[in-house]
């Protein structure tokens, strides 16, 4: 038996809430739906290069580029708390992992920017630095407007609805199968205008060294 796809755990928004949008109450559509919004969400979180939803990532390695560097960009935001940090004290085949003094480095802006900044400066060279966090925001659909358990903004879900409808309504007009949305045939610049693309500059994460 083919398993049927489920909503991605990091998806942007509902199937529900698009049926809302779109004034659709039956449930013709729905596996459609899933399948647009889980596309959408993949392609706003690769235009945006991170992943929304809150996440704990564990020894993510790090290169540190020029000497006297003392800030670490992580690779995802917000952060809302940094369980260890390392540095590389032994070889590449025996690696001596070592925390950092804790008094030594501290979380920038409350762990929005992502940004870690050492008293000092990190160690020159390719994966010589690991750190383990949690970052990213809370998704609960259900809860939507509480901000303790949902705390994904309203435009990063109001861009993932709009395209996703936006798929949907040309699929209508164009009589396209489903296939055409995994097979990577969307030309999804097309569907962006400019408030679009706003929002996806907005939350786009760049990483520096």
């Amino acid at each position: 038996n083919i398993m049927a796809e489920s909503l991605l755990s990091y998806a942007l928004t509902t199937v529900a809430r698009e049926k809302t949008r779109l004034t659709i109450t039956v449930s013709t559509h729905d596996t459609i739906l899933l399948y647009l919004i889980n596309s959408v969400t993949d392609f706003i979180e690769g235009e945006c290069n991170r992943r929304f939803k809150e996440t704990t990532y564990t020894n993510e390695v790090y290169s540190i580029q020029g000497q006297g560097n003392n800030f670490l960009n992580l690779k995802q935001s917000p952060v809302s708390s940094v369980t260890s940090l390392q540095y590389r004290a032994g070889l590449k085949s025996n690696p001596n992992w070592t925390e950092f003094v804790a008094d030594d480095w501290e979380l920038l802006e409350d762990g929005v920017s992502g940004i870690i900044e050492l008293h000092g400066s990190f160690p020159q060279g390719g994966n010589g630095i690991r750190a383990s966090y949690v970052a990213g925001y809370k998704i609960n659909f259900s809860n939507y407007g509480d901000m303790t358990t949902h705390t994904l903004p309203a435009d990063l879900t109001d861009l993932a609805e709009r395209l996703a409808i936006k798929l949907f309504k040309r699929r209508e007009a164009e009589g396209k199968a489903r296939e055409d949305f995994n097979g990577g045939s969307i030309t999804w610049k097309d569907l962006l205008n400019h408030e679009d693309t706003e929002t996806i500059n907005k939350y786009k994460r760049v990483n520096f060294f």
